[in-house]
């Protein structure tokens, strides 16, 4: 019996150390750390690849479920499209929103000239639950540097992979945000980028 129960405790904990090393993958809204809460929530953004760069863009984190932190591990795109794009670095930035000091869209340069401390993404505990209703008391916001490249034809990011650890389990959620740079690379979002080169009307 003592053979037998010591067998059964090692293969649960073999159970629950194998459970904890997956890692779920989950859309935004379906698991702790969310951006909108909205899995189907699509948004680009897209730079002139003449003018301009780097760029910083703020993407709001918050808890959906539970109250554990989600401690960021790593910020990473879902898919790349293109090679002419530069990903500088994330950071983070925690405050409270006035009318005056708001969350931002895109800014200029990277790292931002804002008046909140930055810090790295990797690490950082996300803690602020989601709000319902407007922006929450305290605003936790994911800052994504991004440059053109000197290869032309453009590209970046589809989606955001936002790798995490909360409650002991490794998560990584897929945020539904494109941040790309113009060229031929990005042939799909002529609202942002206007038509493609060959589309243009000659003479």
């Amino acid at each position: 019996m003592g053979v037998a129960a010591a067998t059964l405790a090692l293969l649960f904990l073999v159970v629950v150390a194998f459970r904890n090393a997956q890692t779920d993958h989950h859309l935004d809204g379906q698991g702790p750390l969310a951006s909108t809460g909205d899995p189907h929530h699509q948004e680009a953004s897209a730079f002139d690849a003449v003018k301009g760069g780097p760029w910083t863009l703020g993407y709001q984190l918050c808890l959906f479920q539970g109250d554990q932190p989600a401690v960021i591990e790593s910020v990473a795109p879902t898919k790349t499209v293109g090679d002419g794009f530069r990903f500088l670095g994330a950071q983070v930035r925690q405050f409270a929103p006035t009318r005056s000091h708001t969350p931002i869209l895109s800014l200029d340069g990277y790292p931002p000239a804002l008046p909140d401390t930055l810090h790295p993404a990797k690490g950082f505990s996300v803690t602020t639950p989601c709000s319902k209703n407007g922006l929450p008391p305290t605003y936790t916001e994911l800052l994504i540097g991004f440059d053109r490249a000197s290869t032309a034809g453009g590209g970046g990011w589809r989606g955001i992979d936002v790798t995490y650890a909360t409650g002991g389990r490794r998560h990584v959620v897929t945020l539904g945000y494109d941040i790309l740079i113009c060229g031929s690379a990005v042939t799909d979002e002529p609202h942002l980028c206007g038509p493609a080169p060959s589309s243009l009307p000659s003479g």
